[in-house]
């Protein structure tokens, strides 16, 4: 089995995971607003993704897009985690992504480094 196929694997298994974790917590807790917090993480998450399937990244300077990335990854991790009780769907929505990312990052720096 190759490497890419084990890590669609295991973010196959993570979707399930995280559905599950979202369908027994949102019988349980009352969804309150989403927190600007979340919706502003998210939405940065999401351009990241936007700037790296365009391959955009390459202009900016190698550093700074390597803070920009990690804190991004991290504040979505922190908002999921911290934020879990207010809004279920969108905490899920902050660690999945966050988890993509990072594989995305971790991928480029294997390839990078062979």
């Amino acid at each position: 089995m190759s490497f890419i196929s084990l890590i669609m694997l295991f973010v196959l298994f993570l979707i399930l995971v995280f559905i599950v974790v979202g369908v027994l917590s949102r019988r349980r807790n009352i969804q309150n607003k989403p927190s600007l917090w979340g919706v502003g993480v998210l939405l940065l998450q999401l351009l990241l993704i936007v700037l790296f399937f365009t391959e955009i990244t390459a202009k900016f300077n190698e550093l700074f897009f390597d803070i920009l990335w990690w804190v991004t990854v991290a504040s979505g991790f922190i908002v999921g985690i911290r934020k879990f009780k207010h809004n279920v769907i969108l905490s899920i929505l902050n660690i999945f992504i966050s988890l993509i990312l990072t594989i995305f990052m971790l991928l480029l720096l294997f390839i990078t480094s062979m």
